[in-house]
């Protein structure tokens, strides 16, 4: 059995949730060159400027003709006169005539009085090189009318619209707006994320540690987090358990849209983040009711005139990772314009017994496996804050209610699952 040992005035998850939700919203559009609007929503609605494809072409490289002049080539030898050739970047002037023939290349425009295209394959001709093109074809093989041709606006039609303001962009829809002309289009910004370690303790990697000193890695994982919400991690130095010097660096991300700080959110000695954010703004709350994770922050600073939120993580690594998940990358999503910013939870049956002494929500780590149509979550033996291998280990948070006293190993329970 695993036993995870409520202080007064400590808020509950879901009402941290909403008053920091509420305070956030899509951020401002921005003009992107093309190539760097992947991963970005649409902010505007985009309009086919002319039909796509713009005329009729071929879908195969062959010869386009008059489906009546080959209609019966199984029954009768065809024999074709060649006219011409279209490649895919010509335009045809020719106008078939009864028993004529051009040859043609994959998007190349069909000819006005041609309604098939016969494939290479079909004749005695095969593919021909370059330019050239013989001066007759056999045709051994019928094809249907209209075979082989693409009509335009096929794929969409002038003054359609071919993708919602509010669409993901992904490749293919870069891609749409590639075949329309576009180089610049109208997104919904990143929002810039200034991420910052405090703690006399830590020291960068690659740095030189003295003794007593740790690495810091909640500064990286919780960067490469924001990265992998689709943030922009501003990352500062680490910072020393001194005002002034929390203030210094606090007052260069006046243009942030978040601040997101780790540790000195406890009650520590040199816990700082309070005192600073008295000064500097005001705290919204202090501590939620949760496992692990309770010493987390919440206010708003002036920094430069300018009202800049901020969230004070908890510096054990599993907690100040757990918090991000629950409270900082939901905003990201809301601020890139996501209409679900909560991560997806499932049912699963869990193989150890969770007990709660302290009514608070837990998080439990677990590793998700699916059976067929169900899930079993498997609980990480050592559920300390400060376990990394925990995380490494987990793609789920098993949630055990504040007030559900224990839950028993082969009951179900809610696992919100984290897509690394």
């Amino acid at each position: 059995m695993m036993n995870l040992g409520i202080e007064p005035q400590m808020l509950p998850v879901e009402e941290a949730q909403q008053k920091i939700f509420s305070k956030f919203k899509q951020l401002d559009l921005e003009k992107k060159d093309l190539i760097n609007s992947l991963g970005h929503f649409l902010g505007e609605d985009v309009i086919a400027p002319f039909d796509l494809p713009e005329k009729n072409n071929s879908a195969m490289d062959g010869f386009a003709t008059k489906y009546l002049d080959v209609e019966n080539c199984n029954q009768a030898r065809v024999k074709l006169q060649v006219v011409g050739r279209v490649g895919a970047e010509n335009v045809s002037n020719t106008i078939l005539k009864k028993g004529q023939a051009i040859r043609i290349m994959t998007g190349g425009e069909i000819p006005t009085g041609a309604d098939c295209v016969i494939p290479f394959e079909h004749t005695d001709s095969g593919p021909v090189r370059g330019s050239n093109y013989p001066s007759e074809v056999v045709v051994n093989k019928p094809v249907a009318l209209g075979d082989n041709i693409r009509k335009s606006g096929l794929d969409y039609k002038i003054g359609e619209k071919v993708l919602e303001k509010g669409t993901y962009l992904n490749a293919p829809s870069v891609g749409v707006a590639a075949s329309l002309g576009i180089d610049r289009i109208l997104v919904v910004r990143k929002p810039i994320i200034s991420v910052l370690s405090t703690g006399n303790e830590i020291v960068l990697p690659g740095r030189e540690k003295k003794d007593g000193q740790i690495y810091d890695s909640n500064l990286f994982s919780i960067a490469s987090a924001i990265k992998e919400a689709g943030g922009i991690p501003n990352i500062c130095e680490v910072i020393p358990d001194e005002e002034d010097a929390l203030e210094k660096v606090l007052d260069s991300c006046s243009d942030s849209d978040l601040i997101v700080s780790i540790g000195g959110v406890s009650k520590g000695d040199f816990d700082l983040i309070k005192d600073v954010l008295v000064r500097k703004g005001d705290i919204n709350f202090w501590g939620i009711r949760m496992r692990p994770g309770k010493p987390l922050a919440f206010g708003e600073l002036n920094l430069s005139g300018r009202k800049v939120y901020q969230i004070g993580l908890p510096g054990n690594p599993v907690s100040a990772y757990v918090c991000f998940e629950l409270f900082v990358r939901p905003l990201i999503l809301k601020m890139r314009g996501y209409k679900t910013i909560l991560r997806e939870t499932i049912r699963a049956k869990i193989d150890k017994t969770i007990q709660n002494d302290d009514q608070r929500k837990i998080f439990v780590r677990v590793k998700l496996i699916k059976h067929g149509s169900k899930y079993a979550a498997k609980v990480y033996e050592d559920q300390s804050s400060n376990i990394l291998s925990s995380l490494v280990f987990a793609n789920g948070l098993a949630i055990c209610p504040e007030d559900c006293k224990v839950i028993n190993s082969g009951d179900l329970v809610d696992v919100m699952t984290l897509d690394h």
